[in-house]
């Protein structure tokens, strides 16, 4: 299939979608206001930097991402602290909102102005590189002594297309559970460490609500009715059934299949018995104004949680219900897009600052998320930060939706299937032919 034709394809599958409800740490569920949009001080589209001519000038190079609220601080922070202590490189750092930043980024790297550096989920990482998007970074990771092996095994293996690494993982983000303790301890179900244990199994899981709605007498859980949480939760559960929505080659959907339906009736069942009750518009106020005793959000939640007033909290890996350890997961990716008015120059420069980050994700593990190398999850540095000991070893067992072209359109289509089973205008049956129909549909465009 023709470059372009790829090209437009994928964008028009951004422009409808604007895919940013599906990213997990950049704005979402959690509440948190969004960051206004900044602005460079240069093109991103022309020639970037110095030319190597005057001793102590730096390489001027972009950097855009979709962060908003907290995390965006934190990167903001982290953006501030390579400049003064790089001797040859300077970052602009642009903040889009996330509703558009995909659109915006797509359309940048079709036309040559492409920033140097930008954030990208390792999850598109396949269409972006079969639309000749990305720019290999093997060679220049090596010039720049990357260490590929420190990075854990699911983001090795997920960075890689062809065996040429195109991203460089910042993070593996995460559905977590979060609960209230001030709540379970009222109703004996703390644990004298402070945590909160859910028993394994879908029956355990269900009488175990069961018991926090009957006795707290409020919501048990909150999670926002639509958009992302519902296909946080959907894949989270059709995974630790066993399912996936594909075959390894990303031709064949496999939607129609009996771990789906398990996946969806449990969803459904969480509704009906208001264990999870529908129509919730942002479920982290619910957890945040003592509505509800407990929330299903991202690792990306704790900061807005951790600067509620009163609110004492404490989070924890997703609870097992299925058979197979698994919960959803997407990764933020540092990649260098391709962009013929950038210099090579310019990439040498931008990977010494990709590299930087992923050696300093400590600092961003601030946010919430678990950092993608080993040396730094073992750090003190990680080790210190509230609650992390109680979901980090998700990293081992977190699922990525597959490295296959079509995800975009995967995540627009679930986002509205769940959304209106959720809401009672389809049932079951219907959104489950539903998925394995259109789904079909999007891997055959890629495939034709």
């Amino acid at each position: 299939m023709e470059v372009k034709k790829l090209c437009k394809k994928v964008l028009a599958v951004a422009m409808v979608s604007f895919m940013t409800m599906s990213l997990a740490a950049c704005g979402g569920n959690s509440g948190s206001a969004s960051k206004p949009e900044t602005k460079p001080e240069s093109n991103s589209g022309e020639s970037q930097g110095k030319t190597g001519t005057s001793a102590g000038e730096k390489t001027k190079i972009t950097f855009w991402a979709p962060f908003s609220g907290g995390d965006g601080d934190i990167m903001t922070s982290l953006v501030d602290e390579f400049n003064e202590q790089s001797q040859t490189t300077e970052v602009e750092f642009m903040i889009i909102k996330s509703e558009e930043y995909y659109t915006k980024l797509l359309a940048a790297m079709t036309s040559n102005s492409a920033p140097t550096v930008a954030i990208n989920h390792i999850t598109r990482i396949k269409e972006y590189v079969v639309d000749d998007l990305l720019e290999p970074l093997n060679d220049l990771g090596s010039a720049a002594g990357v260490e590929w092996a420190d990075f854990t095994k699911r983001l090795q293996q997920a960075s890689q297309v062809d065996k040429k690494y195109y991203c460089m993982p910042i993070d593996t983000h995460l559905l977590l559970m979060h609960f209230n303790t001030d709540e379970f301890q009222e109703m004996g179900l703390l644990e004298s460490d402070g945590t909160v244990v859910v028993p394994e199994g879908e029956d355990a899981f269900f009488e175990f609500f069961n018991k926090v709605k009957d006795e707290s007498g409020k919501m048990p859980l909150s999670g926002t009715s639509m958009n992302g949480l519902p296909m946080y939760l959907w894949y989270t559960l059709l995974t630790q059934f066993g399912g996936d929505v594909c075959d390894a080659q990303g031709k064949t959907a496999t939607l129609d299949s009996a771990e789906n339906k398990k996946a969806l009736d449990t969803i459904m069942k969480m509704v009906d018995s208001e264990i999870w009750p529908k129509n919730q518009k942002n479920g982290a106020e619910l957890f945040t104004g003592n509505i509800a005793v407990a929330t299903i959000n991202g690792d990306w939640a704790i900061p807005t949680f951790s600067g509620t007033n009163g609110l004492n909290f404490v989070s924890m890996a997703f609870p097992q219900l299925g058979t197979t350890k698994s919960v959803y997961a997407d990764s933020h990716t540092l990649v260098i897009p391709k962009n013929t008015n950038i210099t090579e120059e310019e990439k040498t420069a931008g990977m010494e600052f990709m590299k930087w980050i992923t050696d300093n994700t400590g600092k961003w593990a601030q946010s919430g998320h678990i950092p993608s190398k080993i040396s730094v999850m073992v750090s003190e540095e990680f080790k210190s930060l509230p609650f992390r000991e109680n979901y980090a070893d998700s990293a081992n067992y977190a699922k990525f939706f597959p490295q296959v072209c079509g995800v975009a359109g995967l995540t627009e289509m679930t986002y509205r299937e769940l959304a209106a089973m959720i809401a009672g205008e389809q049932d079951i049956d219907t959104t489950m032919s539903n998925m394995q129909t259109q789904f079909q549909e999007i891997l055959d465009s890629y495939n034709e």
